[in-house]
């Protein structure tokens, strides 16, 4: 998957593959899902359960959250779009003047969170339950 967005008035493309994950465990040494997860864990709600969102933003705790986590997944999926990105993260993120983390880390979160989907169909814990089923 792939989207560009407008940061600071420069087009910057992003990208989710299949390494992305291990690009981001190599980068960090943390958990891909481990850290989204965190985040997510952060993100407050109405006693309803619903997320809440000022300026299409949702709201989120940050005492509870490290905000260099939103930065290092921003950063693997721009350098996975474009291997143009430098590797060291401080040295792309000083070609921008203004870089809204918050926001941008929620434009990518649709993309980050199709990996927290499961395929029944080929989830192993889905095939441990149709074998159970025909047994």
């Amino acid at each position: 998957m792939e989207i560009t967005l407008t940061i600071d008035g420069k087009r910057v493309p992003f990208r989710k593959s299949g390494a992305t994950m291990l690009a981001y465990k190599r980068q960090t040494g943390h958990e891909f899902y481990a850290d989204l997860s965190a985040f997510l864990g952060c993100v407050n709600r109405d006693k309803e359960g619903k997320v809440i969102v000022a300026d299409g933003v949702p709201s989120v705790d940050m005492s509870k959250f490290d905000i260099e986590y939103m930065y290092n997944m921003i950063h693997v999926m721009a350098k996975s779009a474009d291997r143009n990105v430098p590797s060291d993260m401080l040295d792309w993120l000083d070609c921008f003047d203004n870089f809204d983390v918050i926001g941008i880390f929620c434009q990518l979160l649709p993309m980050l969170g199709a990996e927290m989907q499961v395929d029944e169909k080929n989830s192993s814990t889905a095939a441990g339950r149709r074998r159970k089923k025909t047994t």
